[in-house]
Order: structure tokens, then sequence, then C-alpha cells
């Protein structure tokens, strides 16, 4: 068998890896100086030195560069530091006392490196081990190919990686050079090598042209991709309170930085005149992530260039910030932009050349003043502004990237590279992604630069699919008539002015929206509240965290109220923002709350607080929303979410798609639980984002004409008045309005269409250059209307506003949730109810039981009774669906499973819950007699009771006190019951998986 991997698998790579430029040199050829070293010394030597010969390197130079590589430790320090040299060179103090970065690879000449591909390399460390296939670039190893048949069923691509993963542990002096680990077998995959992770991600590459994962992994492990993705795509990761990990990249992460990178260099380079790209890729695709790649592989090879990262959030500009910059060992510092001002220096350094780094700026720090913006870098050619090595990466652009903010970055920044990522663009009268970033009427029509859609991210396996509940017919309508019939039930009569009380009647109207009457109804929020605090401790509790997204700020607040009456109140919070002066008691009253609760003024930290605890502790479990986290947050417990908010294209497939991150491949889908009634808006977006035909372009240029021409009809209207902001001078000009109805009629008009243009414009420097224009006739207008209006203040409107709401509640009876089936408990006893329904014929009870034991499975996944009949379950349900057996067989089937279930739980009572678990573990992995287990499983828990005190899974200390000890006690079990390596790992993630995702 042995033989026919080798012929099958290991020597078909070495050859291709020969025609892609790997050099082969058989293991008893290479020169090492012992198997115990795991270094090419000389070969590491002659390229030093070669790679480095401008710099005067004498021997010992070299010899103490070696020496600081070979010196490195093989602990998570010591990881980070070796990758840092291979990024970045080493440093070393000649005998002169100078400073020099001496590198160890070539990454603008590839071809001056040497590489060199081996087999069957024998390394003796604690155990002496033979590698099936190493890379080695300049004499030191990179890349760890393991090899298994792909043509039996005995082994696996699992068997491979989990082969890499037990090398890791017994060499780990070779192993802190290696950086990459690739499994060759029915399936091909890749994965960052980290020692101190039990398990790491891996990854399928995918490439064009490449039929399939065997022919695309050698495109990744062609030299020039494999330096550039040691350099730019493989990073360390330390997470505050969490272990440190390795970030690699994913395919469509490297392919768009390189799109990105392409671009800007065809442009210095002359080759092309494009200086911006959209960046389409899906949620879950990690394009923050892509950002900071493609940041930092221009910010090295752009000489000194100056990076900005946009974006529009508060907290995804923390999340941006804390959780990616912060904690990715960059080699670069970035600065915040903590003000207007601030960047407005920025701006201005070194005389208006700007200031060169990487930055992290809001959108709205570029809301300059306006006479700054058009004296300092408008009205005279500043060299900020003709700086081409300027990037600016704008995240989620379908939000905030077409009004005023957009357009005066863009004309400061007039020579930048702009590239915007988003998973869902929009194309829109007012807003257009694919105009704004893509070159859709030029003769290629580039809508985008690259794309990476929802069923390319469900295949690869980086988001699950979402499943859909609808609770409610879409009842959230307003008819003119219903308004019409409510404001008669409110009495105004105690204003005596007839015009005001009409005045008072259609600005209620007005705010009379679908929110207020339905959506923020406590009636209805009471129903939805017991709705969901059954259905999530029914399916979800313990197991996975929720979002409960609603209408309002006020809605979130009655949520949360209400909400505690069924549930703990340490179950949910409410994430949200709070304005100075938010209008409603309810609001204040509950901010003074949060304030109090966490004896912090600063509403940002709290939610802050909020948001780690719903990420690392076990409460909260349900966060209250409305507009915060529903897009840009990823936390893959998050499973379910439950949607009062009326919400439609790229906002509602950016909310939905918060619960579709895999997790410890328990999680099977995200569920989306409706009770507005979204489905058609749901489909719709769907379809809008899957469509193939070009999205509608509007001609700005005559959009820009009649822009300009509005504005001179204006300024003819009031002469040299215009842009003059002194009250004498605009009182006078709304004089002229006043005393003039025709006048005023033509100015009324003018001014409307103005501004429909203004937002439909988007980005142009028409805008800026007659902004104060602009503004004049807004203030202008915006005083007429003002003086037109009755003599009725805000509060008299909200008292009749509230009056009539009161009544509508009062009047408007709040349906039932309806369901597709009613929330219950699916247990053992329920499947046996189902068993000895009288009700029920034979074919409908056999799919009864089926169905419920794969609800019981999803609910228990953590359980190992639950655990060992799962895919039993699955293939019962697949040969049903697939007609290899009928439903009389599955009934048959079904039945044994719940005897099997019900033994199980009888037998459970006689031990500890963890003992019984433990011994479940050992029976279903490895089969030993019961005594044995019993034995085995009472050992394991000695051994770890003592440290399970309260809270024990959230210390990251004890948690990997236990999991040490667990796998000590195993690795004697290994031993005396010579049970496989791969039994060993089975046993020790089923035992950690039961503890950590177990009510214990």
């Amino acid at each position: 068998m042995k033989n026919l991997e080798k012929t099958l698998a290991e020597e078909p790579v070495i050859k291709k890896l020969q025609q892609l430029g790997w050099r082969y040199v058989r293991p008893d050829e290479l020169k090492r100086y012992s198997f115990e070293e795991p270094l090419l010394i000389d070969e590491l030597e002659r390229k030093i030195k070669e790679i480095n010969s401008e710099k005067d390197l004498t021997d010992e130079d070299i010899e103490e560069v070696i020496k600081i590589l070979k010196n490195a430790f093989y602990d998570q320090n010591g990881h980070k530091q070796v990758l840092r040299y291979l990024k970045y060179g080493i440093e070393i103090k000649t005998k002169q006392r100078i400073v020099r970065k001496v590198d160890l690879f070539d990454y603008k000449n590839i071809s001056k490196n040497e590489f060199v591909v081996t087999n069957q390399f024998k390394f003796t460390a604690k155990e002496s081990i033979r590698l099936d296939i190493l890379l080695f670039v300049n004499g030191i190893p990179l890349v760890n190919i393991e090899c298994k048949n792909p043509y039996t069923l005995k082994t696996d691509y699992h068997a491979a990686y989990y082969q890499i993963k037990r090398y890791e542990k017994d060499a780990p002096e070779l192993y802190k050079y290696v950086q990459i680990g690739v499994v060759f077998a029915e399936k091909v995959k890749y994965f960052p090598i980290v020692p101190w992770e039990d398990n790491v991600e891996q990854h399928t590459w995918r490439w064009e042209g490449c039929k399939n994962e065997i022919e695309a992994i050698f495109e990744f492990l062609k030299p020039e991709m494999l330096l550039d993705i040691i350099r730019n795509f493989l990073f360390i990761k330390q997470q505050k309170g969490k272990e440190t990990k390795k970030v690699i990249a994913r395919y469509m992460q490297v392919r768009a930085v390189n799109k990105i990178y392409k671009r800007v260099f065809d442009n210095l380079e002359g080759k092309d005149k494009k200086n911006k790209g959209l960046i389409w890729h899906w949620q879950g695709s990690g394009k923050t992530l892509t950002m900071i790649f493609a940041a930092h592989k221009l910010y090295f090879d752009l000489g000194k260039p100056t990076i900005f990262f946009v974006v529009d959030r508060r907290d995804l500009e923390r999340q941006f910030g804390e959780y990616n910059l912060n904690e990715l060992d960059l080699n670069f510092e970035y600065e915040k932009v903590e003000s207007i001002p601030h960047l407005v220096e920025i701006l201005r350094f070194d005389n208006y050349s700007g200031k060169r780094g990487v930055f992290l700026t809001l959108i709205h720090k570029f809301n300059v003043d306006d006479e700054i913006l058009l004296n300092e870098f408008l009205s005279s050619q500043k060299e900020v502004s003709k700086r081409k090595d300027i990037v600016c990466f704008l995240d989620e652009v379908h939000r905030s990237q077409y009004g005023l903010l957009a357009a005066k970055m863009k004309n400061i920044l007039k020579n930048a590279f702009f590239f915007g990522f988003t998973g869902t663009p929009i194309s829109e009268k007012e807003r257009n992604t694919y105009l704004e970033f893509g070159y859709p009427v030029e003769d290629n029509k580039e809508l985008y630069l690259d794309r990476y859609f929802i069923d390319e991210a469900i295949k690869d396996g980086y988001v699950l699919n979402i499943v859909y509940l609808p609770k409610r017919e879409k009842d959230i309508l307003l008819k003119r008539e219903d308004i019409e019939w409510f404001l008669k039930q409110v009495d105004v009569d105690d204003m005596e002015d007839e015009y005001e009380q009409i005045y008072i009647k259609e600005s209620v109207k007005k705010r009379l929206n679908a929110i207020k009457v339905f959506l923020e109804n406590e009636q209805r929020i009471e129903k939805i509240c017991k709705d969901i605090s059954e259905h999530y401790k029914n399916n979800f509790d313990n197991k996975f965290k929720g979002l409960i997204v609603t209408a309002s700020r006020l809605a979130c607040v009655k949520y949360k109220k209400i909400i505690d009456r069924y549930l703990p109140s340490d179950y949910t919070e409410v994430v949200m923002t709070f304005g100075f002066s938010e209008g409603k008691q309810e609001i204040d009253d509950y901010k003074n709350y949060l304030i109090n609760k966490y004896a912090n003024k600063d509403i940002n930290e709290i939610n802050k607080k909020i948001i780690e605890d719903f990420q690392n502790k076990q409460n909260p479990k349900l966060l209250i929303v409305t507009d915060m986290l529903i897009t840009g947050f990823d936390e893959p417990k998050l499973a379910v979410l439950y949607l009062d908010k009326l919400l439609k294209r790229h906002r509602l497939l950016q909310t939905i798609s918060r619960t579709n991150r895999p997790y410890k491949d328990i999680k099977e889908a995200g569920l989306v639980v409706d009770y507005v009634g979204i489905f058609e808006l749901w489909i719709e977006a769907l379809k809008y984002y899957t469509r193939k035909k070009l999205p509608g372009i509007i001609a700005k240029d005559e959009l820009v004409k009649k822009f300009l021409e509005i504005i001179k009809e204006l300024k003819d209207l009031f002469g040299d008045m215009v842009g003059k902001f002194e009250k004498d001078v605009m009182d006078k000009a709304l004089e002229m309005i006043v005393t003039d109805d025709e006048i005023a009629q033509v100015f009324i008009d003018k001014v409307k269409e103005l501004r429909k243009i203004f937002e439909l414009l988007g980005i142009v420097k028409e805008k800026i250059e007659h902004i104060v224009e602009y503004k004049w006739f807004l203030a202008i207008y915006e005083a007429y209307i003002k003086l037109r209006r009755p003599d009725v203040s805000e509060e008299e409107i909200n008292k009749y506003l509230e009056r009539t709401l009161k009544i509508i509640h009062e009047l408007i009876e709040v349906k039932p949730i309806s369901e597709l089936s009613p929330p219950f408990m699916i247990d053992v006893n329920y499947l046996e109810k189902l068993r000895k329904s009288k009700g029920l014929t034979d074919y409908q009870k056999a799919v009864g039981i089926i169905s419920g034991l794969e609800i019981i499975i999803r609910i228990h996944s953590a359980n190992p009774v639950y655990r060992a009949i799962a895919e039993k379950v699955k293939k019962l349900i697949k040969d049903w669906k697939d007609k290899v057996i009928d439903y009389k067989k599955l009934f048959e089937e079904g039945i044994k499973l719940v005897e099997y279930l019900k033994e199980k739980e009888e037998e459970k009572k006689k031990y500890d819950e963890i003992v019984f678990g433990i011994k479940t573990i050992f029976e279903n992995v490895v089969g030993f007699e019961e005594n044995l287990c019993i034995e085995l499983a009472k050992d394991v828990h000695l051994k770890i009771k003592n440290s399970m005190i309260p809270n024990w899974k959230e210390n990251n200390a004890i948690l990997n006190d236990i999991k040490r000890k667990i796998r000590e006690y195993l690795t004697d079990v290994k031993t005396k019951y010579q049970i496989s390596y791969e039994d060993m790992e089975k046993i020790y993630d089923e035992i950690i998986v039961f503890i950590t995702e177990t009510n214990l």
C-alpha cells in the first residue's frame, strides 16, 4: 500500500513540481550536517551571500545571520520571530557597528532563489520521523506535503493532516521553519503550520483555468506564488486574551490583492490609466483581511506611500483597528485619525505633500471645512492632490461613497487610487457602486475588478446555507384610509386656529409609519418576545447565540423590557447608539440604566464590553439591535437571527448573513426567523445580485450640465448676494421671495430639482466647486419654509402623535404568531409518543421519527450518545430520499435508534454525567468492553474534576490545563492499549467538544 501511495501520489507531485521550477534532490544527496539539522546550511550561506551581494557581508556576518535564525525558540514567540525573518530579513551589527538588514529571500527577482524539492526526508528529534515531501527555498524548509493513496478507503486526507500535526509536536525544531502544510489525497488542502493549535482550518485552493483542486494546488506551489504567500499572505495573529494564531489567505483574497497590485503598478508605469476598482466579495469571505493583505503588499513595494483604510461607522472602525490591525504582526504601525483637524494636519504635512504611512479613518473626517477645502486644497494644485502613491481602501461601499463626504475625499486626493469593497453593490439612481468604483461605460464594461459570490462561498465552506423560518404573513401595511380614520379619533379641538389643527394633523400623518404603528406596538412585541424565548430555549440555548433585530431604538428598549419577563435578564443586552437628546423618556431612562450598571458614562465603551462578553462569555446569549452589528459583525457562534425590521436589497442580505459563519463543524446552517414577512424581498434581493445584465447607469455628463444650468439660473435670480452668509444679505434675499409669490414658486421648484440632482450626481468635482452656492440656496429655502409654517411647536405635534399612536395600538388587534410548526422540545419521550400515536399512519410515524432524530442530534450535537448515531441517521435519510429503502424500513431502523437512545438514557442514570459521556466516547471510537470504558472514563474525570470550578470554560489558562491533562492521559492509554494515533486524537477531540459544548 505504501508503494501505491508513492506511485499514485508522491511521485506525480514531485514530477509536477519539477515542471514548475523546483529542483529535485534525493534525500541522501542533500548536503546536511546531520539528521537533526533542519537547514541546508551550505546552500543557505551561499544564497545569503548572493542575494545580499551589494552589502559587503563578511563570513562572520553570514554566520551571525544563521546563528540568529537557528537560535529562535520553537514556542509561539519563536514562530513569530522566524516568520518575520523570512518576510523582512535579519538585522545584524557588523564589526563597524553598522546595522544591516540581511535578506533570506529575494522577493523581487524570484530566479535568484534556489527552489529544492526532496522526499522521504528523515529527521531525528523526540522521535524519528520521515516526511513524504519537503520544499526548501534557499536551504530553509517551508512546505511539508504529506500524501495518501487517493484510491483506497483505508486512508484519506484527514490521515495526512493528522500526520503533519503529529510531526509538529514530534519535531518542533524543524517545524519552526516550515510555514505551510499541504495534504494530498482524495482531497487537497493547505493550512498554516501552528503546532500549539490542535485544529487549524484547512483550505481548498482554486484558480482560474484549473479543472480541479489538484491542478489548482500547483498554482499555489509555483515558486513565485509561494514566496508571495510567505511574504504578503501569511501572518501571526495575537488575539487579546486568546491563543496566538496564524492567518493564511484564501484563494479569492490572493486573487483580488494581486489584481489591485497590478492595477496600481500598471497605472504608475503608464500601462493603464485606471485608478480604481470594485472588489465584490460575499459576506464571510474576509474582505477586511483582503484590504490589509493588499495594503501590506503595496506598503513595502511602493516606497513611502500613504495608505488610508476608510470606514463609515465607529463600531466598524473599532473592529477594523482592534481586531485586525492591532492583532496582526504587519511590521508597520498605523495611525488612527481622531478628528477632522487631525486629518487636515496629515494632509498639510511637509508643506502639503501629505504624511506617509498607514491611516485608519472614518469617512466623516473628510468633512473638511468648505473654506479650507476650497482655499487650500482645490484653489491651487497642492502636492498631496498630485501624488499617485496614495491608496484608499474603502469598506462597505454600498453605504457612504456617494455623497458630499466622498466627493470631498476624492477631490482632495485627486490622483489617488480608490478600491471599494462590498458584498452587496447597489445600482440605483442616487447611488451606483459599479459607476463609482468600476468602469461600466468603458469598452470592456468592467463592473468589478474581482467578484466572489455566495454560491462560491458556500461551495468552499466559508459560509453556510441560510434557513428561513416565516412566523408571520406580511402585514406591515398602513393604508391611507386607515390613517385618515385614526386621525379622526384624536381630539385637536383645544387648538383655536383651524389652520393650525390641519397643520398638526398633516404633520402627524407624515410621521405615522409602519415602525410606530406596528413595530413599536407593545402588544405585538409581547407576543413575539414570548415566541422568541420559547424558540431559543428549545433550540439554541447553551449551544449557539443570536441577534434580535428590531425596527428602532425605542423598539430595542421595549424588547429588552418585555423579554426579561420570559428569559433571565442576563440572557439579553441591547447594543445601540444614543443621541444627545433622544426625545423619548424610555430611551433616556435606559441609557442612564446602562451607565449605572456598567459604571461608565461612555456608551461606546459599554457597547464594546457587551459585544466582547457576547463573543467570549456564556452571557449575554441574545443581543437586541437595530442598526449596529447587522453589517460587518462576524461571530461564528451566532446561529439565529430574529428579524422584526423591514429591510430590503443589500441591507437585507447583509443582515441575514450574520448567521452563516461556520462554527466547529457543529453548525449546519444559519437560521432567520422572520416576524415581518420579508421572504419576497429576500428572493428579490438574491435575484438582483445574480442577474447577468448590466445594471442601469445614469449618464453623469447630462446631470452635471443640468446642475450647472440650475446654479446659473438661481444666481441670476439673486445676483451678487449668492454665497454671502451675512444676516442683512440673507434677510434681503428672503424678503425678495416672501414678497413675490411668482419668484417664490420658481425658487422652490429650482431648489428642489437642484437638491435631487446633487444627490444623483455622486462624486464629481462640480459639486465641490459650487458647494458654497448650493448651501446658500438651501439656507434661504429652509428659512422660507420655516416662515410659511404655522406657529406650532414640535412638542405640540409630538403630543398629538402620542395620542394617535395610543389609540391605534388600542384599536389594532395583534394577530397571534403564525408558525410552520409550533415550538416544542423534541426528545426521546416525544419520539416514543409519536411511535405509539393512533392518529398517524405508519408513513407519517416513520417520517416524524426520523425527522425528530435529526433535530435531536442537532440540538445535542456535543453529546456523545447522539453523536454516535448521527451518521446512521444521515445515511437513513439519504437512502430513503434515494429510494434505496422504503418508509417501512425507515420506520424499522428509526425505532431501533429510538430504542438505543432509551437504553442510553436509562444507563445514564447509573453514572456521573461526565463519566457517562466519556465512557460513551471510548465505546464509540475504539469499542473497548464496558468495564474498561468505565475505568478509563473515571480516570479522565478524576484528573480534571478539581479544575472544573465555576466559569472554568471562560478561563483560558484553566481550559488549556484541562486539555493538557487529558492529552497526557490519552498518550499513556495509546501506548498501553495499542490504539492508533488517529483514534487517540478522535477521542481527545470528542472529549473536548463534550465537556466544553455541553451545559455541564
